[in-house]
């Protein structure tokens, strides 16, 4: 009986720990709350002519999430829908925003252009990690989707290319996570939140300015929103997570040696296969997987 209060407990420590708190956007030590890894940048095909046409749009395993979503602009953060996200929210009122795109050349809000300083400088005193709610744009997106039936049993995972300042994601009125660094792919495992067949809805907030704003501050005209294409990609469980090739000269720069490193997620067998630039196969090796935890 007291280990099951105990495993109790501690379950309930886990989906505590792992809640949205909504101070992620103020907070220094967070940039992310349940962020897949970064990783090399490949798309992995249901088969080797797939591969070979090396058109994502067109595999089996992938789908877009580009389009028009149901949006919700408010010029002030501390107004913004703290609900929207909810299966049964009412958002016949709203308007539209196509994904990709930024929001000040969709009609919300102004352009900014600043060489020297924060674009708040007339209106808030630097002071990190805080920043102004008072004109910091929020964004709300909703969008219902079906995902393919046959990617069931499969891991599904969500690719936003470029939220700017940041990203808050619900499925199915579930809380998924968090990221900031607006110039960095945000992705995120949807396999226990969406319904393979079944009408499943999206929801996401963004921000114009986060604690994450003070890092990236650059001359160039400040946009806010979704600045790169959107998606989502269906991986067999047993598979291949990460890849780094590392090529190396000795020192007479004569001979040549290529290092091939893999993160492997499942259990059992991998074929990995190189090819030179012809697509002829030079080494081909066998690699045991153990399920990683």
């Amino acid at each position: 009986m007291k280990k099951q209060i105990i495993t109790g407990l501690l379950a309930a420590f886990t989906i505590a720990a792992s809640a949205q708190s909504f101070k992620e956007w103020l907070d220094p030590e967070v940039n992310a709350v349940n962020r897949a890894s970064m990783h090399t940048n490949y798309f992995a095909y249901e088969s080797a002519d797939a591969a070979n046409r090396g058109i994502m749009e067109q595999s089996s395993n992938f789908m877009t999430l580009n389009g028009n979503w149901k949006f919700l602009w408010v010029k002030d953060a501390d107004v913004r829908p703290t609900d929207f996200w909810k299966p049964d929210f009412n958002d016949r009122g709203w308007g539209d925003m196509p994904v990709p795109g930024v929001w000040e050349l969709n009609g919300y809000g102004d352009p900014i252009y600043v060489n020297v300083g924060y674009a708040w400088r007339n209106q808030f005193k630097n002071n990190p990690p805080q920043v102004p709610a008072e004109n910091n744009h929020v964004g709300s997106y909703r969008r219902e989707i079906v995902v393919p039936a046959d990617w069931k049993g499969k891991d599904i995972i969500a690719h936003f290319g470029s939220v700017t300042s940041n990203i808050y994601l619900w499925v199915n009125g579930k809380y998924v996570g968090y990221s900031e660094d607006s110039k960095l792919e945000a992705e995120f495992d949807l396999t226990p939140f969406l319904k393979p067949g079944q009408k499943n809805l999206v929801a996401f907030q963004v921000f114009r300015w986060c604690d994450g704003t003070y890092l990236e501050d650059q001359d160039f005209f400040r946009y806010s929103g979704v600045g790169r294409d959107c998606y989502l990609y269906a991986r067999n469980k047993k598979r291949i997570e990460d890849i780094r090739v590392t090529p190396d000269l000795d020192t007479d720069y004569r001979n040549g040696s290529l290092r091939v490193s893999v993160s492997l997620k499942g259990s059992g067998n991998v074929n990995l296969e190189l090819l030179d630039a012809a697509g002829n196969p030079v080494a081909t090796e066998q690699l045991t997987v153990a399920a990683l935890p």
